[in-house]
């Protein structure tokens, strides 16, 4: 049975270094954070492309790839010339960053904020994202055809 005196301490215990601290260390770290994510779903797929050997595995692939990196749609991946490639990861790289912005901002709207409020407004971002890449590789799929992959 929990004492009143242990009760009373929990109720009153303060967030470690504020809120306001929290709030700005969400917004600061918000944009790197943001960046993790689609690294890691970029490093897979191009595991996957480059150990899968069907037609799956490189569907899978480049999906994840410009999932990952929409700025590779920009520049015309997967028809441009790689040289572009670079840029490519750069703008999507802004672009992440940008999102990490955008969700750290909607996150920290409220007084008492938290690492699940930015991973759930990253999360509906994230989605949109994957839709519209989606949706562009989809149309590059249909207006080229089978040279797509």
């Amino acid at each position: 049975m929990i004492r009143k005196s242990e009760d009373a301490s929990a109720l009153s215990a303060p967030v470690a270094g504020g809120p306001r601290w929290y709030r700005a260390r969400i917004l600061l770290a918000g944009p790197f954070v943001a960046l993790v994510p689609p690294a890691t779903i970029g490093l897979v797929s191009m595991v996957i492309m480059l150990l899968g050997g069907g037609r799956q595995s490189a569907v899978a692939g480049l999906i994840g790839i410009v999932i990952s990196a929409p700025g590779l749609l920009l520049l015309g991946a997967p028809i441009a010339d790689s040289s572009t490639y670079p840029m490519a990861l750069l703008i999507s790289a802004v672009f992440w960053a940008a999102i990490g912005v955008i969700a750290a901002w909607r996150a920290t709207r409220r007084p008492i904020a938290g690492w699940p409020d930015f991973w759930r407004e990253y999360l509906l971002l994230w989605v949109a994202t994957a839709i519209g890449a989606g949706a562009g590789i989809g149309i590059a799929a249909a207006r080229i055809g089978g040279t797509l992959l």
